[in-house]
């Protein structure tokens, strides 16, 4: 992944509601086609799926074997559940006013196309033999588990509704399907949106083309040439105030944050 190093704190996706006929987690799935000519509407339900990273896991791995079993279906009814209706009002609640709208409008061909194409995206991920699933929950920015793509977009959000991403963990190599937010009782599909799109960044050139790795900490330790220890405020020493502080960043290689 690239390195980012982000002057901007805020930026969102915009995105605008599509006029689709969505089943809502638990409730009936609605026919697009008219009763006229096709008679009584069967209702058709999900399952409930609780608002934590077990009920999103459930929700695709239930995904998962709908698409082993051929069962396309029950598949639709699941894949419209992800419909995040009224979209404009969600962005706007959570990114802001400007940012909200932009995301919304961003986002759209994005949800749309889950609504149509998860199922091929499902055979891709069985194809690659990415059969674990992984859900991280973004309840605030600083988690450790946000990639160098999700971190910078975390930040954007004015309120604090938790974000999910999807991990199909493969042998090989991992897939990651973003994101999802839990509205009206079921999981919504936002889109995969990324900050570049929205916000300016200073990248310098030896940011820019650079890609992460991981280094272990001996191997950092060894060529460390400037160490600056953090000082205990004397007020939160004499009170006995402590405990654990996280910072998330990302360090190129010449030592730039």
């Amino acid at each position: 992944m690239d390195v980012l190093r982000f002057a901007v704190f805020g930026c969102a996706y915009a995105l605008f509601t599509f006029p689709l006929m969505a089943a809502q987690q638990g409730g009936p799935a609605s026919d697009p086609k008219s009763p006229s000519t096709q008679g009584p509407t069967v209702a058709a339900t999900i399952p409930s799926y609780p608002d934590s990273t077990k009920g999103l896991e459930n929700f695709v791995k239930d995904l998962l074997k709908l698409e082993k079993e051929g069962n396309q279906q029950e598949l639709e009814v699941y894949e419209k559940s992800l419909v995040l209706q009224d979209a404009d009002r969600w962005f706007k609640s959570v990114f802001g006013e400007e940012l909200g709208s932009r995301m919304a409008l961003a986002s759209a061909p994005m949800r749309a196309d889950a609504q149509i194409h998860t199922a091929d995206m499902l055979v891709e991920q069985l194809k690659q033999r990415r059969s674990e699933i992984k859900v991280v929950r973004f309840e605030d920015s600083c988690n450790p588990d946000a990639t160098p793509i999700e971190y910078p977009f975390l930040l954007l959000r004015k309120t604090s509704d938790p974000l999910y991403d999807v991990r199909f963990l493969g042998p090989s190599d991992d897939s990651v399907w973003a994101y999802f937010t839990y509205v009206d009782g079921g999981f919504r599909f936002i889109g995969n949106l990324k900050v570049s799109e929205f916000v300016e960044y200073d990248l310098p050139p030896s940011v820019s083309s650079t890609k992460r790795i991981r280094v272990g900490g001996n191997v950092v330790a060894a060529k460390l040439t400037h160490q600056v220890q953090p000082e205990y405020p004397q007020e939160a020493k004499a009170q006995h105030i402590q405990g654990t502080v996280l910072l998330h960043a990302i360090i190129a290689k010449d030592g730039s944050v």
